[in-house]
């Protein structure tokens, strides 16, 4: 009889991610990033996992189980302790505490309700530009005018958002379409965290990485970001390249239903958003 506790197919995919986002981080930093000397010899770049246990102040042995996805207790301490070696922003902190079965700490807002000005255009504002609703497989539920035409976001409730960045037209629409397509593949790497049992994330995984190898090198970088304001830059039909802000809106937390908005940035005012 095998002692070992059995252990369910969503944890072995948590320690499975939680190896690679490990060693993803590791491997982006330098010793000369962190304050360490470089010792010679490196085959790799990046840390070593000696190097990042003792930037910790954890035996390396017990990192090196950490990182290979072994059942052992980790406690709050110890993992903001690796947070802060590693180097990672709030939201990858976060990441780290799902993906080691952690009560995760509640990440700081990317804005706050002083932020009047910014909500007041949302509601002046949204129905100007392209806006969709999106659920949490990012499949499009509903589109406006404005984004059928300039983001090619169709409005029958069969086109997925991500799908098409990456292989249909819309992604076309974007000036700046390789930070866009960073961005979201980290926003949806984050989201996939909250369903770690959910199969059919990695079925639109394994789907995209094999129709686009701009997806397959942003996956695995295991970047992850949080749904917060960005500029973007959209080719418009009629008037060339112009600036927005995209901007999300939860509409329904139990289903992650969310609302995606372009809103025209300032200096180019509403009336370049209409179609």
């Amino acid at each position: 009889m095998d002692p070992r506790p059995s252990i369910s197919g969503s944890q072995k995919k948590r320690r499975t991610e939680l190896t690679h986002f490990l060693r993803s981080r590791r491997a982006a930093l330098s010793p000369a990033d962190v304050g360490m000397r470089s010792a010679g010899g490196r085959t790799r770049a990046g840390l070593r996992r000696e190097e990042v246990a003792v930037l910790a102040g954890v035996s390396a042995s017990w990192y090196a189980w950490l990182e290979q996805g072994r059942p052992i207790r980790v406690s709050g301490g110890i993992l903001d302790a690796i947070s802060r070696a590693l180097r990672l922003t709030e939201r990858e902190r976060v990441h780290l505490y799902r993906l080691a079965e952690a009560n995760p700490p509640f990440p700081s807002p990317g804005m706050n309700s002083s932020d009047n000005e910014f909500f007041q255009r949302v509601v002046d504002t949204q129905l100007l530009g392209p806006a969709c609703v999106i659920d949490r497989y990012w499949d499009v539920l509903a589109a406006n005018e404005q984004a059928a035409r300039m983001l090619h976001l169709g409005r029958e409730g069969n086109e997925n958002f991500l799908v098409g960045l990456f292989t249909g037209s819309h992604g076309r629409r974007y000036v700046d379409l390789p930070r866009v397509a960073r961005q979201m593949t980290a926003r949806f790497r984050l989201q996939t965290s909250y369903f770690a049992d959910d199969q059919r994330y990695e079925r639109m995984v394994d789907g995209l990485a094999a129709d686009s190898t701009r997806f397959a090198e942003l996956w695995c970088r295991h970047e992850v970001e949080e749904f917060v304001p960005t500029t973007v830059e959209l080719n418009h039909p009629d008037r060339g390249p112009a600036p927005f802000t995209l901007f999300t809106m939860d509409l329904d937390d139990a289903s992650n239903v969310r609302l995606l908005v372009y809103l025209p940035q300032t200096d180019t005012g509403p009336e370049s958003a209409r179609g």
